[in-house]
């Protein structure tokens, strides 16, 4: 398999394993021009649009083609101009490669910061290598374990403000496992594996060092120096996910072969000796890579050789070429699809060939074609060739002669039947692989892509002919063929886990960059659009949680938020809605990108989808995008997006059309597009008394509050809702107003709980003096809002939920009456006043048990606080029993609120006991 740079640059593929790629290039064919292979990606791919301006331009011209021109005939001008955007491309590209590498491992390492389970894995891990401690000096292993207990800590204050002693910590994290590895490479490690472990464990743990300080680049190196340290320890048992995903790509062929010797082996011995030999040649490949990609990161070094790494010279199995290459592809074949599929293959061809009356048998298939009249003899070679032939020359003769008959006879039944079997299918395909010429490939990937989109068989023989998509690979990377077949692979229908290798993301973003004008192929007429958001939904979408995720970081990292932006602003609705799905999958994978997309988004485009959206009743993607843009970790930010908002809307007129949308929603989006509305409304005027819109929002809350058959999409939705009303999010987007009340509250969260800490990451910069003033004058509006429009009916919804809610409901109603409970001075109805802690207390008291979380706890404490200090009602002050004492006792370890609570409930009781004392002595002297 070829290097990612390789895999990025060059258009053709060496070394490949696709069967039968041995058609032989002819002395005719060899004697023609090389291919153009001068532009391979978008300059600005990885940079800021307007400063490459200028040098796309030029590139353009030879890049956009004619979408409905027949024959690439075209070719780059001068071979000035062909070398400048060469050598302008190569650097692009270069950096693109390094980028992908670094994004991919720097990432995953940076999984041990908020993964408790990968933290905990590791630890033991590593843990372990030092109880086999192999005779090391015990300074050796004390170093590492000081180093890993320093890397923790390192994590866990890592969000603090003390920048002094965290950049103190760092140093000496990195202090004692480079005292670790100093040890270790200065004895023999190569002949002591647990050497070689320990030592693989503590670049990973200096990896993970360089990833907290943002030194990417060192991070990937030090990850890629574990797989040189101990590479079958790091593929089998500390890293073996990573392993999978960016080494075994490379290794495939070997891993292919062993399945195949294995099919051979039925004694234990041979089994073991094969194995040996098996793992000996992929730990062999893995240090290979490791080292190939450590080169490459190295500023200012020369690119370095792709590695070879051949198969085993020994083998049990003795074959010819064709039929090794037969079993290498059907083996990957079942790998990607599994055995089903033949049969649906099998069911597609009989079913085509039923209906033209005819049964089609393989072994025989070509003796009937040539007593079949209705084909001429010159086709029936020509096909004859195409299926059987290994000399280039004749394929490509072979390819004009169909490609003539078939245009010709434009829907003639009889030749789509003679080309619909796997050997004609898969010698295209070799001829698609194998080929540098232009005008023929293009004639190709046209036949195939009428037949694919007449018949699902023929889909199926291309997915089954080429599993791992290696033709299309070298297509894409063609500088003048890419757009048409991303039509075909479109048409094919490719699945995700087809498309492992880490450069799909960059050539599927080159087909969104340039795939805005039709392509005619043939009869078939597609904008490479299509194909693009088929490709990026299977890439974002078709893998298991964590590589999606780890693909949609990796497609920020290739600057493809401001692609999908584009389409966003000039695509047509559908375009725009799939651009929106790839943003939602974007804005999963790395929530700090909301700041990129609030600053660089067109408004006035979102704001004429969700107008469309609303007029068609239809799935309100906008909708959601939006609610996802207002949380962002600083208020100025969101009060900026809704100025812009409104500006954009001319006022009242997205109003009006949320408070349409409000009633049309289905019951699960109501609460957010409540949260919108109000949002939105509270911009202007806060004292609005009259406002229809804030009586529809808070209307709509206390309805989705009261129901308690709701679906639980429509609770999970309501609480979410509830926690933006909060107006505080973390730096990844994350409703997070919980967190600062428990500051107020003097609580500081477990250290090493982990977990807690993972979930809410606050933004670590110092919230300014207007941000401050931002978020606490948001508070204050929302409060008033919430007060005197939701008046008894949203307090008591918010009472119930705290305590019959879902536990996210309820955890969101009590930080909802928490941080309200620091405005009660707003309420201005006196009735009001006086129920308001009768309505809440009850229900706060029930939170102060021992069978709540401590953190809610203290959320309940600190509001009881401040509603005790509010009311006149004497008589909250008996709610507090015995019990409830106790729990405050308990609580005040932890935070002031409960000691200072319990203070005033007992002088407010003492009091109280005293009056009635005086009262009782009064009737009684009376009496006397």
């Amino acid at each position: 398999m070829a290097s990612l740079k390789e895999l990025l640059t060059q258009e053709g593929l060496e070394g490949s394993d696709f069967s039968r790629a041995k058609k032989h290039s002819s002395s005719k064919a060899r004697s023609r021009a090389a291919p153009n292979d001068s532009i391979t990606l978008p300059i600005y791919i990885c940079h800021d649009k307007k400063t490459t301006d200028s040098s796309k331009k030029k590139v353009e011209k030879s890049i956009m083609r004619d979408g409905s021109s027949l024959y690439s005939s075209n070719r780059l001008g001068s071979t000035s101009e062909t070398l400048l955007c060469k050598s302008m491309e190569a650097s692009a590209i270069d950096e693109i490669a390094i980028r992908s590498v670094v994004s991919i491992l720097s990432g995953y390492v940076g999984r041990y910061l908020k993964d408790d389970k990968f933290r905990e894995m590791v630890r033991k891990i590593c843990s372990s290598c030092l109880l086999r401690n192999g005779g090391m000096e015990s300074g050796v292993c004390s170093n590492f374990e000081m180093g890993m207990k320093s890397v923790d800590r390192l994590i866990e204050e890592r969000h603090g403000n003390e920048r002094e002693l965290r950049v103190k910590a760092s140093r000496n994290s990195l202090g004692f496992l480079n005292m670790v590895i100093s040890s270790l490479n200065s004895a023999n490690k190569s002949k002591n594996c647990v050497k070689s472990h320990l030592s693989a464990c503590a670049h990973l743990y200096l990896a993970i060092v360089y990833k907290i300080e943002k030194n990417e680049k060192v991070s990937a190196k030090h990850v890629l120096q574990v797989f040189s340290d101990s590479p079958f320890f790091a593929r089998t048992h500390l890293l073996p996910e990573l392993w999978e995903h960016f080494f075994l790509p490379h290794l495939l062929h070997l891993k292919v072969w062993y399945n195949q010797e294995l099919e051979f082996m039925s004694n234990d011995r041979k089994i073991k000796a094969l194995s040996k030999l098996y793992n000996d040649h992929m730990n062999r490949g893995t240090l290979k890579f490791a080292l190939y990609y450590e080169q490459q990161l190295n500023d200012g070094a020369k690119a370095p050789d792709v590695p070879l790494v051949p198969l085993p010279s020994q083998s049990i199995k003795r074959a010819s070429r064709k039929s090794l290459d037969s079993s290498n592809n059907k083996n990957l074949y079942h790998a990607v699809f599994g055995p089903n599929l033949d049969q649906q293959l099998a069911e597609k061809i009989a079913s085509v060939h039923d209906e033209h009356h005819e049964t089609v048998k393989k072994s025989d298939y070509f003796r009937n074609l040539d007593t079949n009249h209705l084909l001429s003899n010159e086709l029936c070679k020509a096909i004859a060739t195409i299926s059987s032939s290994d000399i280039l020359s004749e394929c490509e003769i072979a390819i004009r002669v169909v490609t003539k008959a078939w245009l010709d006879v434009d829907g003639d039944t009889t030749i789509e039947v003679a080309l619909l079997t796997p050997p004609v299918v898969e010698g295209m395909l070799e001829v698609l692989l194998a080929s540098n010429d232009d005008e023929i490939l293009e004639l190709v990937i046209s036949v195939l892509a009428e037949l694919a989109a007449r018949s699902e068989a023929i889909r199926l023989m291309i997915l089954n002919s080429d599993p791992q998509l290696q033709v299309f690979l070298k297509l894409l990377k063609s500088s003048s063929l890419f757009l048409k077949a991303s039509i075909l692979l479109y048409l094919s229908k490719p699945q995700a886990k087809q498309m492992i290798l880490v450069e799909w993301l960059p050539l599927v973003l080159r087909v969104l960059e340039f795939g805005g004008s039709l392509q005619m192929l043939f009869s078939v007429r597609c904008v490479p659009y299509e194909a693009a958001f088929y490709l990026l939904d299977q890439l974002l979408k078709g893998f298991d949680e964590d590589r999606n995720l780890e693909n949609g970081r990796h497609l920020i990292a290739l600057g493809g938020l401001s692609l999908l932006l584009r389409t966003l602003e000039n695509g047509e609705i559908e375009e725009r809605k799939n651009a929106i799905s790839m943003i939602s999958c974007c804005i999963r994978a790395d929530g700090t990108c909301r700041n990129y997309l609030a600053e660089n988004l067109n408004k006035a485009a979102l704001l004429e989808l969700v107008v469309h959206e609303s007029n068609k009743n239809s799935d309100r993607c906008g909708l959601a995008l939006l609610v996802e843009l207002l949380c962002l970790s600083r208020r100025t930010r969101i009060t900026k997006l809704l100025d812009e908002l409104k500006e954009r809307s001319n006022g009242s007129r997205i109003m009006n059309i949320l408070s349409v949308d409000l009633h049309r929603a289905h019951p699960e989006e109501q609460p957010l597009v409540a949260t919108i509305l109000l949002q939105l409304d509270l911009v202007d005027d806060p004292l609005n008394c009259c406002s229809i819109f804030r009586e529809e929002a808070i209307v709509t809350i206390i309805t989705a509050l009261n129901s308690q058959i709701s679906r639980e999409k429509t609770l999970e939705n309501l609480a979410r809702a509830l926690l933006i009303l909060g107006g505080r999010f973390s730096c990844t987007g994350e409703p997070c107003p919980e967190i600062w009340l428990l500051q107020q509250a003097g609580f500081v969260a477990n250290s090493g709980d982990s977990s807690y800490s993972s979930r809410h990451v606050y933004d670590d910069l110092v919230q300014s003096y207007e941000e401050e003033e931002d978020l606490v004058n948001w508070q204050l509006k929302a409060s008033t809002v919430f007060f005197n429009h939701g008046h008894k009916s949203l307090l008591s919804a918010l009472s119930t939920s705290m305590t019959n809610g879902i536990p996210r409901l309820a955890k969101a109603s009590l930080v909802t009456v928490s941080w309200m409970s620091r405005y009660l001075f707003v309420i201005r109805d006196e009735k009001l006043c006086s129920m308001t802690p009768s309505i809440l207390v009850p229900s706060l008291i029930k939170y102060l048990n021992y069978d709540k979380d401590v953190e809610d706890r203290v959320l309940a404490s600190y509001t009881l606080l401040n509603l005790i200090k509010y009311t006149e009602c004497k008589h909250i002050f008996g709610l507090f029993d015995e019990e409830a004492r106790v729990h405050l006792e308990n609580l005040s370890l932890v935070t002031w609120t409960a000691e200072e609570l319990i203070s005033i409930v007992k002088s407010r009781s003492m009091h109280r006991y005293d009056t009635e004392q005086k009262n009782s002595d009064t009737q009684r002297s009376t009496r006397m």
